[in-house]
């Protein structure tokens, strides 16, 4: 039972992991959508682009910079006590180092959002900020937690290791890929928050010029392929492993997994005809 392993660090640890993993994913979907519209053109973009200016949604950026760094470190530290797994009989002190590590990056990170979102430069202003606009957001958070409520009682404890499969075929093969493909995303992930949340004001000079002149460039056209691939493929995988936990009838596992797969390989193929075929708008040179 889950209550069986309350205050065992290893299972706190694999739900979070498991929690951000799902909660970047379903954001990863998103964003590519949004960023998809830049080629309906700046007006479209730019109406787009204001809502993440407002200070509700800024609140969820630091959030979500905080999750994408707990994950890639705590990913990072599986495949570390994979490589060397005398580390499993220190893990608590070995888990420190890791909280350690992603306090040491997070805490600066979300002190300079949070100062973005306080400067008087922001476009929204958390003064000015109506209490109704905050209802919805208020309101879609009960659909999450009734879900952790009634899965609560039902999640596994977390193994010291994720077994590596023995046999040579789509599990190994999808093992590997998300390890190799966990390292890339490290660098890559790490230096499009640096960019785009952290820098020169952070989301805030985001708009259709400043995507179009990032476009105009074939590196960052390069860098951003390869961050969707990698991350697309990541998630899916990872999504995969959570539904093949979660939805064991096989005429249901067969649906949700043939849905996701799906859906992901729409937004992946608009998301990279975006990158392929886009032209700046006239308005918005």
């Amino acid at each position: 039972m889950f209550w069986t392993y309350r205050g065992d660090p290893r299972m706190w640890v694999w739900l979070t992991h498991r929690v951000t993993g799902v909660g970047i994913f379903l954001f990863l979907l998103v964003h590519v959508i949004d960023t998809a519209l830049i080629g309906w053109g700046p007006d479209l973009y730019n109406r787009i682009m204001a809502l993440y200016h407002h200070p509700l949604f800024r609140v969820g950026e630091v959030l979500l910079v905080g999750m994408v760094l707990f994950h890639g470190i705590n990913g990072l530290s599986i495949i570390v006590l994979e490589l060397f797994p005398a580390l499993t009989l220190r893990y608590r002190p070995f888990l420190a180092g890791v909280i350690g590590i992603f306090l040491l990056l997070y805490l600066p990170s979300a002190a300079i959002m949070i100062s973005q979102m306080m400067s008087p430069s922001a476009s929204h202003s958390f003064q000015n900020l109506p209490l109704k606009d905050s209802r919805p957001w208020l309101i879609a958070l009960f659909p999450a937690l009734a879900v952790f409520s009634l899965s609560a009682p039902t999640l596994p404890t977390l193994p010291y290791l994720y077994p590596r499969p023995v046999e040579k075929g789509m599990e190994f093969y999808g093992w590997l890929f998300m390890r190799f493909s966990g390292i890339a995303l490290i660098f890559l992930a790490f230096g499009h928050l640096w960019i785009m949340h952290l820098v020169d004001g952070g989301v805030e000079r985001i708009n259709y010029q400043f995507v179009a002149e990032r476009f105009a460039t074939p590196f960052w056209r390069t860098y951003d392929l390869l961050l969707l691939l990698l991350a697309m493929g990541h998630g899916v995988w990872g999504m995969r492993s959570v539904l093949m936990d979660y939805v064991h009838h096989p005429i249901r596992r067969l649906l949700a997994l043939w849905i996701l797969y799906a859906v992901s390989a729409i937004i992946l193929a608009l998301g990279a005809l975006i990158l392929f075929t886009f032209q700046p708008h006239p308005q918005g040179s």
